[in-house]
């Protein structure tokens, strides 16, 4: 098998389904009552020699720097790969724990659950890093140009607003409908994992809706690994804070399973494409980026960043194989992003990964900073569109040849 050479790449899944009674977050937090779908986490490790990085993705909505720094240290104990070397994303889903926005409001079953959960995604990098074997990574493009639509709109008054549905696709602003595959191959012609990266809020299951979900990535990977397209299916999501699926915020597990099986069945008719990748260096960067808040918040809170003038340390984080790159970023990355950082990278392929080890908040363009609305009200500073493109290019940068 040609392309990739001497490379292992490991593959490893765990169920992190919380128990009935955790909060639910993305809405108003609101107290789970079934479980509607399991929830999963996956991790795939790329080895060369005695270099490796790792991506662990998982069925919620988002993590803060601080459990993001306890899991890469976990990791870091078991099996000596460095935090920079490990990214940790989230899907998104509106319909998971609240391992992100609960705040004081958490009750007892939810920081066990959290607690329990940190040493879940650490251990499944882990066993990613040790089962890797040899692999080669192949990767194509699709578009799933129908399925979502920019919730930012102008009334006739001249204000932006948002509006959350748009069934008939009257929506007129920008939706990357790019969708990126990244492939794992074994020596036998398997397709052992499957990584699909694609920008849109996971939101078809809404506030009414009590039942754990992972919304409609969950179904994507039930329909792709149920007709064997790939061993194991991984969901990143791309630029996608301003971006929803046109029929959004409802209660009925039919609503994710359409949109997952509709685009299960794109990704499925662009498999046959994959292609592999040019072989290459194996590299990661860990770009710090520290932000003063100069705007207040939408919704203040009494602790750090959450006031003007306090300092909001994070990071942007690039991995590399070859000719294919990863980017992620601390938060809701609006649509235009995708397109924007693949333009700069320093790699041919670019897998673009919002909710990245941490979330700041909306990640908006300057014209939508301009517009206004609900995304750009919870921004913490203006001007973050140069600041993204800038430590984003810096990183970029440090894992060229």
């Amino acid at each position: 098998m040609k392309g990739n050479s001497d490379l292992l790449i490991g593959i490893a899944s765990v169920d992190i389904t919380p128990p009935v009674g955790v909060t639910l977050s993305g809405y108003t937090p609101r107290i789970s009552r079934s479980i509607g779908h399991a929830l999963r986490a996956e991790a795939m490790a790329c080895r060369r020699g005695d270099k490796a990085w790792v991506l662990v993705a998982s069925d919620t909505i988002g993590y803060g720097r601080d459990d993001v720094a306890e899991i890469r240290d976990r990791i870091r104990q078991a099996c000596g790969l460095p935090g920079e070397a490990v990214m940790i994303c989230a899907t998104h889903t509106h319909s998971g724990p609240a391992t992100l926005f609960g705040g004081d409001g958490l009750n007892d079953l939810d920081r066990q659950y959290l607690a329990d959960l940190k040493g879940k995604l650490a251990d499944v990098a882990v066993a990613a890093f040790r089962s890797a074997e040899p692999g080669r990574l192949e990767t194509t493009w699709t578009e799933a140009p129908s399925l979502a639509h920019n919730r930012r709109v102008k009334g006739e008054d001249g204000a932006w607003g948002n509006e959350w549905w748009d069934p008939d696709g009257k929506h007129p602003g920008y939706v990357d409908p790019s969708v990126m595959l990244v492939g794992v191959r074994r020596p036998d012609g398997c397709l052992a994992a499957l990584m699909v990266n694609y920008g849109c809020h996971p939101v078809t299951l809404g506030y009414d809706s009590f039942a754990v979900s992972p919304d409609y990535p969950g179904y994507l990977k039930d329909a792709l690994e149920r007709q064997a397209v790939a061993g194991t299916v991984l969901f990143v999501n791309a630029g996608g804070g301003n971006v929803n699926p046109r029929v959004c915020i409802e209660v009925g597990d039919e609503h994710p399973r359409k949109m997952g099986e509709a685009l299960a069945a794109i990704v499925a008719s662009a498999v046959g494409r994959l292609a592999p990748v040019a072989d290459g260096p194996l590299a990661w960067r860990r770009e710090p980026w520290t932000l003063v808040r100069t705007r207040e918040p939408r919704k203040p809170l009494d602790r750090p960043g959450f006031h003007v003038g306090d300092s909001i340390p994070t990071e942007i984080q690039a991995l590399r194989v070859g000719d294919l790159g990863l980017i992620g970023l601390p938060g809701e990355l609006f649509s235009e992003y995708s397109r924007m950082l693949r333009d700069i990278s320093s790699v041919p392929q670019t897998v673009v990964v919002q909710l990245a080890n941490d979330c700041i908040s909306y990640l908006p363009t300057d014209e939508a900073m301009a517009q206004g609305a609900y995304e750009s009200k919870s921004a913490p500073v203006e001007g973050m569109q140069d600041m993204i493109m800038e430590h984003a290019g810096k990183a970029f940068a440090a894992i060229a040849d």
